[in-house]
Parts: C-alpha cells; sequence; structure tokens
C-alpha cells in the first residue's frame, strides 16, 4: 500500500465507532466465546495476567475502547513513519530529491492534521499526528529557509488585541514564578510582534512547562498565529531558558524533543486557559 492510501487509514478515525468490531471480537477472544460476527459491545473489561508461572501474583488491566482506539492510531503512525523512512531512504538519491519529497509529503500530511484539528472526533488524535509530523521534520524534512527569515517571533492576532489577552498572560506568568520578576509587560508583548526580539525573556519555570506554554501560543483557537515547526527555533529566540542539570541554554532541537508532562499540561490549563476568553 503507497505512502497516499495509508494516509488516508487516517481517515477511519474520524469515525468513533472504528474498530468495534475489533475490540468486541478481542473481548469475546477472551473471554473464550466464539465471535458471532453480528454482537458489538464496547464496554470496558477487564483481563488478568499471572506475573510468571512460579507464583500466584497476578496483574490486572482494564481495557477501555477509547485507548484501544488511540492505541491503533498510534500503530497507524509508526506504520507510516516505516514506509515513509523506506521510501525517503531507497527511492530518492540526491540531495534535493529527498528534500523535495519530505516536503511534499509534511504539506499532504499537514492538511490531514488541520482536518483533525476542526473535527469533534479528529481533536482526540490531532496532538499525536501533530507529534508525528514534528518527529519526522527534525530527522528528515529541511525548513524552508526563505519563510524562516520571514518569522521572527510570535504573532497574536490583531482583531483579537482589543482583549488583553497578552496583558492577562503576563501577569499569570509573574504572579506563578514563570517568567523573571524583571520583566517588563513591554517587553513580553513585544515577543507577539512578529519582530526581531531585542530583550528575551528569562523563563523560570521548567522545561516541561515552557514546552507546553509554547504550544499553546502557538493555538489558532485561543487568538495567536501557528508558526508550525518553526514555533521552536523562534522560542529559544525569546526565551532563555537555563537547565539546572548541564548549566547550558535549552536549545531548539532540547525544546522540540522535550516532552511536556501531564502535570505541567493541567497547571497550565488551569492557571491560563481558563483564564483566556477563546475565540
Amino acid at each position: 500500500m503507497g505512502l497516499v492510501n495509508k494516509v488516508k487509514e487516517l481517515d477511519n478515525f474520524l469515525n468513533e465507532r472504528h474498530l468495534e468490531t475489533e475490540f468486541t471480537k478481542d473481548k469475546f477472544e477472551y473471554n473464550g466465546i466464539d465471535f458471532d460476527g453480528k454482537s458489538i459491545s464496547t464496554d470496558s473489561y477487564t483481563i488478568t495476567h499471572k506475573v510468571n508461572d512460579t507464583t500466584e501474583e497476578v496483574f490486572e488491566a482494564e481495557m477501555v475502547f477509547d485507548e484501544y482506539q488511540i492505541g491503533a492510531f498510534k500503530r497507524l503512525l509508526y506504520d507510516l513513519k516505516d514506509s515513509f523512512v523506506k521510501e525517503y531512504s531507497t527511492t530518492y538519491i540526491s540531495l534535493i530529491e529527498k528534500i523535495a519529497f519530505g516536503n511534499a509529503f509534511k504539506d499532504h500530511i499537514n492538511k490531514k492534521l488541520e482536518t483533525f484539528r476542526n473535527h469533534k472526533i479528529g481533536r482526540n488524535y490531532a496532538g499525536l499526528l501533530s507529534e508525528f509530523i514534528n518527529d519526522l521534520s527534525i530527522r528528515y524534512i529541511e525548513h524552508d529557509d526563505a519563510k524562516e527569515k520571514k518569522v521572527k517571533s510570535f504573532e497574536f492576532k490583531k482583531k483579537y488585541l482589543h482583549r488583553n489577552t497578552l496583558s492577562k498572560i503576563y501577569t499569570i506568568l509573574i504572579d506563578n514564578n514563570l517568567i523573571g520578576a524583571e520583566t517588563k509587560e513591554f517587553e513580553f508583548k513585544n515577543i507577539f510582534r512578529n519582530e526581531e526580539v531585542e530583550i528575551p525573556i528569562r523563563w523560570i519555570g521548567n522545561t516541561s512547562e515552557l514546552k507546553y506554554f509554547i504550544n499553546l501560543i502557538n493555538r489558532e483557537d485561543l487568538g495567536f498565529v501557528d508558526r508550525e515547526d518553526f514555533k521552536w527555533r523562534i522560542a529559544v529566540n525569546c526565551f532563555i531558558k537555563v537547565s539546572s542539570n548541564s548549566l547550558k541554554k535549552i536549545t531548539y532541537k532540547d525544546l522540540r524533543t522535550y516532552k511536556a508532562t501531564d502535570k505541567s499540561k493541567q497547571k497550565l490549563d488551569k492557571i491560563l486557559v481558563s483564564k483566556i476568553v477563546t475565540i
């Protein structure tokens, strides 16, 4: 199956009933019942495994349909990546061919990402798909330097400036000790003008919080312009974060590959997203 057809398979996950039959069949088989090919049940169930053959200790796991779908989506992305890498490595020889192929594939999959972001069910998978695109971009896809030169910092959409959102965010970051107390409000706002940043902001929260904050200030539903793959390069020009372990500045590659923790996401969602008026 070609790459284009594999990308089309992602559309199956826009159907909330996708994989109902497969989940039901697994459930029947676990309980030792022959699947009749008709019954459908997506109710959660518990499976039990012995830890090893020499003890009576058992391990229980709850099988949940939503998680079953997420797992299948991840496996499809893994297969898609494997197919892309094989074609990238074997079909295209020269660097310019590889760049052209890589960027064409990214453009194609970005259109799919937009569909998922704007779909009620698709939003459940949009984060995974975005990470998939970022991961491929780091390893195989060159940036468009001409476009990158035009993007100098982050940007808040002018039509929403009346909401005073940037002032709200500035105050929240100061009050929660996420940016240095020396930061002036105008300095903070300057990083959202798509202009050269002369005074970067000192980030004193942890790296996980910075990673998730960068994602937030690229969300169009919060009034920001999405810088897509460029946001990590922009981030290290706008914010200074020194690792307490290495005592070195965080690079865009560090930030791009860093995994934001659930704790950081919950914290920033609570103090920031819930306080900002959405579009």
